[in-house]
């Protein structure tokens, strides 16, 4: 699943052995050199199209990569665009900047991205990690689209096992409390989807 610009794609190796429906190993150094190098298209809000905002959420220290993937010239949809990264061994992607969304993160502010998206309209995105040294290289993806709705707020919350055999990834919607707090609530649009390669997304959509 390369993207970024046609100069910077980097090539995974032929032979990838599976560990499971969504774990893969892969080079973590690839991925890691590809986004250091700037080499990634990331997702932007069409200009003057209604916004939701979302915190996306991993209990995973180990590098975690959120992306939008976009079916609509699928059968061979188009690269996924990153929305946000976490990890000891990623940077954030972009400027980090708070959205002052209700309520607080579970997760410690390293684990945690506040990101706007497009409402209205419905969003697929695609979550991966890859373990650290000194287990084996292992990636594990989960995908998860809804329908956000203009001014709304959500939570995209990502969990995975310590050796990236099993994933998740789900959607809550935020109901802001007058003390300032939130009440997640399960979002009723959302739909789950494999997010292993950009391909599947074809299968959900």
């Amino acid at each position: 699943m390369p993207f970024g610009d046609p100069a910077c794609i980097l090539s995974l190796p032929d032979t990838m052995q599976f560990h499971g429906p969504t774990a893969v190993t892969i080079p973590t150094m690839l991925a890691v050199a590809a986004l250091a190098a700037g080499c990634v298209a990331q997702y932007r809000v069409p200009s003057g199209a209604p916004v939701a905002s979302v915190r996306l959420m991993t209990d995973t220290d180990d590098n975690t990569t959120f992306t939008v993937v976009d079916p609509a010239k699928c059968p061979v949809p188009a690269r996924p665009l990153v929305l946000a990264g976490t990890g000891k061994q990623l940077s954030a992607i972009g400027r980090e900047r708070g959205l002052e969304m209700a309520g607080s993160s579970p997760e410690p502010p390293s684990r945690t991205r506040e990101r706007q998206v497009e409402a209205g309209r419905r969003i697929y995105v695609g979550v991966s990690s890859m373990t650290a040294p000194p287990l084996p290289e292992v990636r594990c993806a989960a995908g998860v689209s809804f329908v956000p709705e203009a001014g709304a707020q959500y939570e995209i919350r990502y969990k995975r096992d310590e050796t990236a055999s099993q994933c998740s990834a789900q959607v809550l919607r935020l109901r802001p409390l007058l003390s300032g707090g939130a009440r997640p609530v399960v979002e009723p649009t959302q739909q789950g989807f494999r997010a292993l390669k950009k391909e599947y997304v074809c299968q959900a959509s």
